[in-house]
């Protein structure tokens, strides 16, 4: 889901693209015009803008207001009634409110991607290198500026499986054996957001405190990744902590911003919807630093500093050609940005849906109870209620309508002939179809925490397949 913050943003964005172009010289250097501003270029160029938001503004608003009312704007009307008209005014009104709220929409793609349904051909698409997930990314959330990507040498696909050799490594396999080890540091990191919360909280005259769902959410996932990924020194760091959060969020804002705004205008938005991306270059700045004491020497507890995710990055990558520190900086920030989106979203629609059905409290509180420890094993285990219970809300509460993203690095003809993707084509496969899937999913409208314990069912939906599934998944 995706979105861009508002109020002050969206003013400066409008007014300043759209009206004062012609007589900014900042904007029209940062657009690389500047040297062509004379007679009556100026005037094309801002029709040609022009053009294309108005051509463009239909179908935006026309998709956005579907997402609000979950109908068409054209939609016939229900027997008996009347058909309901809504101003354009009113639409761009309702936009407005729900992005003031950071009210989130989900991206849409400017061209209509190829849907795959075979399984043969969700493995096919999962496996194969010339079909890039980082290329679909890359696109939607301007890794050029987001992440400072930078240009080498390297052929995209040998990239690919040295990023994949070396995040496998440190996440998958190291990572996983110190879980035991992580946990009392996680745990602890998660007691703090919770005591912080409810020290925050409303107390109801019944005696409850009421938190609030969605930070709340939001910090017990983020907060533990980031003490996991980059230790307690750091993320206890006033400005470096703000700067994660910050960086996470204001690259939502890009990507939210970018639908609405031609390519050509990229930079610029980056510079007005990140304050020229000052969150990431903190970031930057303080990772090199640490980086660059030796061993790896940031000021840290040794015993948590050798389970962090940046130590093991830093020693896996020791003599590598490829692995720079400007590289292992890159990929820090963009595993953060990765993991810490999804998981707090998936964790809020858990206790969202928790708070709805208080049914299954009992039952999930027995499971933990009768377990005579609750480390790393049993917990990821031996818990088939909690972790049925959290699978069937991923089911019904997708971060994405698609998934399996991929981008053709080059012309790509799938095994049984057919379809055939010509390069930068986005080629998905519908997660909502295959978790509404009645054929695996009986009665798949209906939420049912005990589903996953009675049946194994179908996993291709929120954490892809193949070689780059979601690491935590495999």
């Amino acid at each position: 889901m995706s979105g861009f913050r508002t109020g002050a943003a969206i003013r400066r964005i409008i007014v300043s693209s759209l009206v004062f172009a012609p007589f900014n010289a900042s904007l029209r250097r940062r657009l690389g015009i500047d040297g062509l501003w004379n007679g009556y270029t100026p005037v094309i160029l801002l029709s040609i803008g022009v053009f294309e938001v108005v051509m463009l503004s239909g179908q935006i608003i026309q998709y956005l207001y579907q997402k609000i009312n979950g109908s068409s704007i054209d939609s016939p009307p229900h027997a008996g009634s009347r058909k309901r008209e809504v101003s354009m005014v009113d639409q761009i009104k309702a936009m407005y409110h729900d992005f003031r709220h950071q009210r989130y929409y989900k991206p849409f793609l400017r061209e209509k991607p190829i849907i795959i349904e075979s399984r043969d051909q969700m493995e096919e698409l999962s496996h194969t290198p010339e079909l890039s997930q980082p290329a679909v990314y890359a696109d939607i959330f301007g890794f050029k500026y987001t992440l400072k990507d930078e240009e080498t040498n390297s052929d995209p696909l040998d990239t690919a499986g040295a990023r994949f050799r070396l995040f496998a490594r440190t996440i998958k396999v190291i990572g996983t054996t110190e879980l035991e080890s992580l946990r009392p540091h996680l745990q602890g990191k998660i007691e703090e957001v919770f005591e912080k919360a409810i020290a925050n909280g409303k107390v109801t005259p019944d005696g409850w405190t009421s938190i609030e769902t969605t930070p709340t959410m939001r910090d017990t996932a983020s907060d533990p990744l980031a003490l996991y990924m980059f230790g307690r020194t750091l993320t206890e760091n006033p400005k470096f902590l703000a700067s994660l959060k910050r960086y996470y969020m204001d690259s939502i804002a890009y990507q939210g911003a970018m639908q609405f705004f031609p390519r050509f205008l990229e930079g610029y938005m980056f510079s007005r919807t990140t304050e020229d991306g000052q969150a990431l270059k903190n970031l930057i700045i303080m990772l090199k630093d640490a980086m660059g004491k030796p061993d790896g020497g940031w000021e840290e507890d040794e015993s948590l500093k050798r389970i962090t995710l940046m130590y093991h990055m830093i020693d896996a990558s020791r003599d590598s050609s490829y692995w720079t520190p400007n590289i292992v900086v890159q990929a820090l920030i963009g595993i953060w940005f990765a993991a810490a989106h999804q998981p707090w979203v998936n964790l809020d629609f858990a206790f969202l849906e928790l708070c709805q059905r208080p049914e299954y409290i009992d039952l999930i509180r027995q499971e933990i109870s009768s377990k005579a420890t609750l480390d790393a094993t049993t917990i990821s285990n031996e818990m088939p209620i909690l972790d049925s219970f959290l699978k069937e809300s991923m089911r019904l509460n997708p971060m994405d309508d698609l998934a399996i993203r991929r981008k053709s690095l080059r012309p790509y003809t799938f095994r049984s002939g057919t379809p055939h993707i010509p390069t930068g084509t986005i080629t998905s496969v519908s997660s909502y179809n295959l978790m509404h899937d009645p054929n695996y999913y009986p009665n798949p409208d209906r939420f049912d925490g005990l589903r996953y314990t009675r049946h194994r069912m179908r996993d291709d939906g929120e954490s892809g397949r193949g070689r780059i599934r979601c690491l935590g998944m495999r």
